[in-house]
């Protein structure tokens, strides 16, 4: 009899990711309230921020821009149950505890700020940039659950985790890059133009970036790694995993 046991790390992996999204998506649990049609613009009030931290089933449109600010759109009786609130540096934007929202369309979060240093989506939520994002400092950005998110950067140095089935789409320049995919997700960076890249896969997800000095690419699973530029290449692939250059 084929013994599986050895199979199951590896599935709990790419599982676990997903369950967790699943568990901060709106559609599943709490009181539904469904959204009455009237859509509406509501500002929050903030003060200067550098983190953004968003969860549920949101569109979230990010600027760089001269004043913080964060403004929702959705069903006007939707936004008494859409909580914004600060923690230093760090907003947060999430529905009430208790209730499952159910918006007649997209729910939009627009996040204004001079600059950021993290920006993290759980859930279903997509994470847009209405601009570049042009930082002085490190940038880093995190999704989990089926989320998106897609940026054009300008930063001395990028860090990008993916955990799930979502995906992270960028373009721009940086020196370094450190992609971190477990789960099922998938990064598109080819037109992310960066010196050194490191990229780091646990279980079936892909990664598509560029290098021009160095590649440092780690594979446990089924991932695969597909970069361009002629970086001096360092592996290691444990599985079914694969690292290829690509014209």
């Amino acid at each position: 009899m084929r013994n599986t046991a050895s199979f199951r790390p590896f599935w709990l992996l790419i599982a676990a990711p997903l369950l967790l999204g699943l568990g901060s998506c709106r559609h599943f649990f709490g009181k539904r309230v469904h959204g009455n049609g009237n859509i509406k613009t509501e500002d929050r009030s903030v003060s200067s921020f550098k983190q953004v931290d968003v969860s549920g089933a949101a569109k979230v449109m990010v600027t760089q821009g001269d004043k913080s600010s964060v403004k929702i759109e959705c069903d006007e009786n939707l936004l008494p149950y859409i909580e914004v609130f600060q923690e230093g540096d760090k907003v947060y934007v999430k529905d009430r505890p208790g209730f499952n929202l159910d918006p007649s369309g997209d729910l939009l979060v627009y996040v204004t700020s001079p600059t950021f240093s993290n920006i993290s989506a759980s859930g279903a939520c997509d994470i847009l940039g209405q601009n570049k994002i042009s930082n002085s400092e490190n940038l880093s950005l995190h999704v989990s659950g089926a989320g998106d998110i897609k940026m054009e950067v300008d930063a001395p140095r990028l860090s990008a985790e993916v955990s799930g089935s979502g995906s992270i789409y960028l373009k721009g320049q940086t020196k370094d890059v450190e992609l971190d995919l477990t789960g099922a997700g998938h990064a598109h960076c080819y037109e992310l133009l960066a010196e050194n890249t490191k990229v780091d896969i646990t279980g079936a997800g892909s990664a598509e970036v560029y290098a021009s000095v160095k590649l440092k690419a780690d594979v446990s699973g089924a991932g695969s790694v597909n970069y361009k530029g002629n970086a001096e290449v360092s592996q290691s692939v444990s599985g079914a995993g694969s690292v290829n250059k690509v014209n």
